[in-house]
């Protein structure tokens, strides 16, 4: 289902909101590429390998804080959920790219 032109404004404008209540540079940068393919869904194959890496290293960065404020610091319950659904998120992300990389591979 395509998102019309008023759900894609309201949701780059809740992720400013999560952006500037988490103050965290990587998880705003997430949420620029996830816009980005909102709009342009179309990523060059010569770049599709280092998105997926570097999706993957900021969902394992996303994993170990939300464990963190999960085990240490657990104060912060609304960063844990937030953490862990951008764990999630942005693995869902690496597999729609790795289909899409095998699918312009296999045919």
């Amino acid at each position: 289902m395509d998102k019309t032109g008023l759900e894609l404004v309201q949701s780059i404008d809740e992720f400013q909101k999560i952006s500037d209540e988490l103050d965290d540079d990587q998880l705003t940068e997430v949420l620029a590429l996830i816009v980005k393919m909102m709009l342009n869904p179309d990523i060059p194959p010569n770049k599709v390998a280092s998105t997926i890496v570097k999706l993957e290293a900021f969902a394992a960065k996303f994993a170990v804080l939300a464990s963190y404020y999960t085990n240490f610091d657990k104060t912060h319950r609304d960063k844990k959920n937030m953490y862990y659904s951008m764990t999630e998120a942005t693995r869902r992300l690496v597999d729609a790219l790795k289909y899409m990389a095998k699918d312009r591979v296999y045919g």
